[in-house]
């Protein structure tokens, strides 16, 4: 998945409101069936007589076809920092009791206007809330198996270590997949926001 997986390409979407086909804009601007298809697909930015070319097509200055590309890079890295930031905003909870729900809901909230960065915000907080449903009813239940199970040791302690250890795993798995654009994380079935 794609930063920008919800916006057409910027050549595509010039070529559609221009009314040409793929094929048509290839015979314009005097360049391969293939550039074109590559270039709508990969949303890269021409270069040299690339640009000059499709900006002569479009009838359009190469720098406000390259202005384009630049907004889109700076609009997929600003989305890229909110979700890196909701994601560590997670390791709050060592210190502050909720810090892993409170922090990430924030950071969210003012950001979620970025398709892309609702879905991922929702679906991180959603797990820190399963996380913490879990781990307060293995919290709730430790001192009964500890009694039952282990010959009165305290197991709480325990429990709430590997509990902490766990959720500090996950924050450091997700940070490394969204280092690499694999936006692919926490997908869980339940939801709760």
């Amino acid at each position: 998945m794609d930063l920008i997986t919800d916006i057409l390409t910027i050549i595509k979407n010039i070529r559609e409101q221009l009314g040409f086909t793929q094929a048509e804009l290839a015979n314009k601007s005097g360049l391969s069936l293939r550039t074109i298809q590559r270039l709508e697909s990969s949303n890269k930015e021409p270069k040299g007589h690339t640009l000059k070319v499709l900006s002569n097509v479009f009838n359009m200055e190469p720098k406000v076809l390259q202005d384009k590309f630049q907004r889109i890079e700076s609009t997929k890295n600003s989305e890229k920092t909110s979700i890196q930031l909701i994601n560590l905003s997670i390791i709050s909870f060592i210190g502050i009791p909720f810090g892993n729900i409170i922090f990430p809901l924030i950071i969210w909230y003012r950001n979620r206007k970025s398709k892309i960065v609702d879905d991922i915000g929702r679906r991180i907080i959603n797990f820190q809330i399963i996380w913490w449903i879990i781990l307060s009813l293995l919290l709730a239940i430790s001192p009964f198996m500890s009694r039952q199970f282990f010959s009165n040791t305290q197991i709480i302690l325990y429990v709430l270590f590997v509990g902490y250890a766990f959720n500090v795993v996950v924050v450091v798995v997700t940070a490394m997949k969204l280092k690499r654009n694999d936006l692919d994380v926490l997908n869980l079935p339940i939801r709760f926001i």
